[in-house]
């Protein structure tokens, strides 16, 4: 068996490598599934910790969790102490054999079924609450996703018009020697003064912008707003997989229609225990009376015992106008939840709509505008040096390129923004297939 022995260490060396390769890129895998930039994901868990707005309805539901145990126990049972039977001549206490000091206990107990009522009642407005925290957790995570590829927006449009900067800064030396040496006009000098000018003027805005959506971000995730903020990836490309048909079928189960649908059963239950009124409930005593002593004459305590009930006899002027009220609730409840759903489905069609209009403008502009764009100002330059091309042309071909670039870092954004905010309206994360790098 000697023989075998390399084999089966070779075997477990090979099984080792396998297991530890496997060990290595599940984490990677686990942390690229979504698709989003890890700095994203670490933004989004950091503001779904540290926002105001979701620890708001966090507590809320923690406090609403807390109500449905109070709401089906029972009141607090009472205890009372009465002298009976003192008389007012003497005031002495063994004078009488009805003079008695009484104690007593009484628990009031409600008629069967309105205690687990109560308990449902708050349990639903619970589960209502779970939702709603759960809807403000989506929705806040979209917007950190917007803020995101917004501040990215602002910082590629602030490279390109940079660029486009130092490309007029070219072009105005260039001017400028061509009109010392009689060969070009004045005119073209002072424009592209002008032009270069403006690009300054676009730099100072994408600066504010980039100040206002750090701003956003740092104001989702509770931070001061001058908080730095690493630089954000760069917007790429992605295909359009999403189905609208598949959409609305997700949505279906979004926590905010869920909540609604917990404020129907709500309402069911609340009509029930408004019901429940018609019958009476009941208060059960125990008393134990003292009496003293006369002289040898031992009197002997006493014990009592009772039950009381309340009389529900306002029925027209209480209890029905209660029953009516829970009913309207229970209707308007439900008319909620369908509105919810018919302003959802039309915000969903809408979203889906513009993915589909700007995966063509993308791909329009990606494929088709901007290179045959690029390939006329590639050579602009050198060519209105030579006077081969003139000033306006020059210009045309150069804004041609900046205007098609911007705009397809818009249309990107606008894509990344519409895409979150359809995770929002579902209320389900979309996996994101990566696409081109722009």
């Amino acid at each position: 068996m000697e023989y075998q022995r390399p084999f089966f260490r070779r075997l477990l060396l090979l099984a080792l490598c396998l297991a530890g390769i496997i060990h290595l890129s599940t984490p990677l895998l686990a942390q690229n599934l979504n698709g989003m930039p890890p700095d994203l994901q670490a933004l989004v868990a950091e503001s779904l910790k540290a926002n105001a707005e979701v620890k708001q309805m966090r507590s809320t539901y923690k406090a609403s969790q807390e109500t449905i145990r109070s709401a089906g126990a029972l009141d607090d049972p009472e205890a009372s102490f009465a002298i009976t039977n003192w008389p007012t001549d003497t005031w002495r206490f063994n004078q009488d054999e009805m003079t008695q000091k009484m104690f007593e206990v009484s628990q009031k107990i409600p008629f069967p079924g309105k205690l687990r009522l109560r308990s449902e009642v708050a349990e639903e407005q619970s589960r209502s609450d779970k939702y709603i925290y759960k809807d403000k957790a989506n929705e806040v995570r979209s917007k950190v996703i917007i803020g995101y590829w917004s501040l990215s927006l602002a910082y590629t449009n602030f490279d390109l018009t940079q660029k486009n900067k130092q490309f007029w800064e070219q072009v105005v030396k260039v001017a400028e020697t061509r009109y010392s040496v009689g060969q070009g006009q004045q005119a073209d000098v002072l424009q592209a003064q002008v032009e270069l000018g403006n690009y300054l003027d676009r730099l100072f805005q994408w600066t504010q912008k980039q100040q206002s959506a750090r701003a956003d971000l740092n104001a989702l995730r509770s931070r001061p707003p001058r908080t730095a903020i690493p630089k954000p990836q760069p917007l790429n490309s992605r295909p359009n997989y999403l189905k609208l048909d598949d959409l609305l079928a997700q949505a279906e189960a979004r926590p905010q229609l869920q909540a609604l649908k917990a404020l129907i059963a709500k309402q069911e239950r609340s009509v029930d225990l408004a019901k429940k009124e018609y019958y009476p409930d009941f208060t059960f005593g125990l008393s134990y009376a003292l009496r003293q002593n006369r002289g040898e004459e031992n009197r002997a305590d006493m014990v009592g015992g009772k039950i009381m009930i309340n009389l529900p006899i306002w029925q027209e002027s209480k209890i029905k106008p209660r029953i009516r009220e829970e009913e309207a609730k229970q209707s308007a409840a439900k008319e909620g939840h369908q509105s919810a759903w018919n302003q959802l489905a039309a915000m969903i069609k809408d979203r889906h709509a513009k993915l589909q209009r700007l995966s063509q403008q993308i791909a329009l502009l990606d494929q088709g505008i901007i290179p045959q764009a690029r390939q006329a100002a590639a050579a602009s330059l050198s060519s209105y040096q030579v006077g081969a091309l003139d000033f306006a042309q020059l210009y045309q071909s150069q804004i041609a390129v900046y205007s098609t670039e911007i705009q397809l870092q818009e249309y990107l954004k606008d894509f990344e923004e519409n895409w979150a905010e359809l995770e929002w309206l579902v209320g389900n994360e979309l996996p994101r297939r990566p696409g081109g790098k722009k």
